[in-house]
């Protein structure tokens, strides 16, 4: 049977990477080169269509544009992408789903087309479930987050991570992610060598490069360090373009708040919009866009402030989903004000 050749229209705005989360939980280990050409790969594909056997193509151009802004010179990226691409046909993968173990090969066929510079690719059969036809349980994020992260931990923790960014925590067993991330048991046995070689260091690039950061705390068991506790904050409110899940994943179990109408203070010389960083201006909009009062949000911002680890950002980013998704049944306004005095103890409704 002929494969159908699907020509991927212009690259999107800002591409993204859709996964499904048994995907992103998988075991395997490849470079941080190799994760980023796939990476790219994926981000070629439309994860709403079905997959009955087609070959994509794209130009070795852009797969060198990615690599080289991963630090590689021009001229060793297409020999680098050659050697990326055929391996990526022998890694092995092993996909946790329903209570059955899969193991794969990323990618099912590979042909450059001498001289034109097209690149012809088809995924493995058995990853097609895990990237095509996702309708829940998934993670969206953009292409660009991972393309300047260095290390290949720091792209398989951002993944992680990310995929709980809403729920704001989470638990690892200290052995389960080791394996996620492909640690073999004689690399950093001691934690000490653990943290200073990869969470540390991915702690780093993320903040540096991504719409998320962490913080992290041992979990121990008598004097054993038994895991790891992720404390995922939004680094700005780039998230709330590009935050997907499944329904599944983002469950949120806490009741909705009875609504009130909170007390009318006019602010005295409202001064929001003066002596601001664009950070707090951003801010201040997203409060707005809330249905906030000026006394509301000039309490927020002297209060909490625009800082990251406030976790402000995420606060926002939820209750606009909430909206979005129906959670809010009458006034903005009022939900905004409510989870706010809720989360940070601002008086809004003494």
């Amino acid at each position: 049977m002929q494969m159908s050749i699907v020509e991927h229209p212009a690259a999107r705005r800002q591409p993204a990477v859709i996964k499904a989360n048994s995907l992103i939980e998988a075991k395997y280990k490849l470079s941080a080169r190799e994760q980023k050409v796939l990476l790219f790969l994926i981000s070629k594909l439309d994860s709403k269509s079905s997959n009955p056997g087609y070959v994509y193509q794209t130009h070795v151009d852009e797969i060198m544009q990615v690599l080289k802004d991963s630090g590689i010179k021009w001229g060793d990226a297409y020999t680098c992408f050659t050697e990326i691409i055929m391996l990526l046909k022998s890694k092995p993968i092993s996909i946790h789903s329903d209570g059955e173990l899969i193991m794969a090969n990323w990618l099912g066929t590979v042909s450059l087309v001498e001289k034109s510079g097209v690149v012809k690719f088809s995924f493995d059969s058995l990853i097609a479930p895990f990237i095509f036809e996702i309708k829940k349980n998934f993670t969206k994020y953009p292409l660009r987050h991972v393309i300047k992260l260095r290390s290949t931990y720091s792209i398989r923790i951002y993944e992680l991570l990310k995929q709980y960014a809403r729920i704001g925590e989470r638990k690892f067993d200290l052995m389960e992610l080791r394996q996620v991330l492909g640690i073999e048991d004689d690399l950093y046995p001691r934690f000490f060598d653990f943290k200073k070689r990869v969470i540390e260091p991915a702690q780093k690039e993320i903040a540096e490069h991504t719409d998320i950061e962490f913080t992290f705390k041992k979990i121990k068991h008598k004097r054993t360090i038994v895991g790891i506790y992720f404390k995922i904050i939004f680094s700005d409110d780039s998230a709330a373009t590009y935050y997907e899940t499944g329904a599944d994943e983002v469950s949120n179990d806490s009741p909705t708040p009875t609504q009130q109408e909170p007390k009318n203070k006019p602010s005295e010389n409202n001064p929001k919009f003066s002596d601001k960083t664009d950070r707090e201006k951003r801010l201040i909009e997203r409060l707005e866009e809330l249905k906030l009062d000026d006394w509301q949000i000039e309490r927020i911002m002297t209060e909490v402030g625009a800082a990251a680890e406030t976790g402000i950002w995420k606060l926002v980013n939820e209750i606009k989903m909430d909206n979005r998704d129906g959670k809010v049944k009458s006034n903005l306004g009022a939900y905004a004000a409510k989870r706010f005095d809720q989360f940070y103890a601002l008086g809004f409704f003494e």
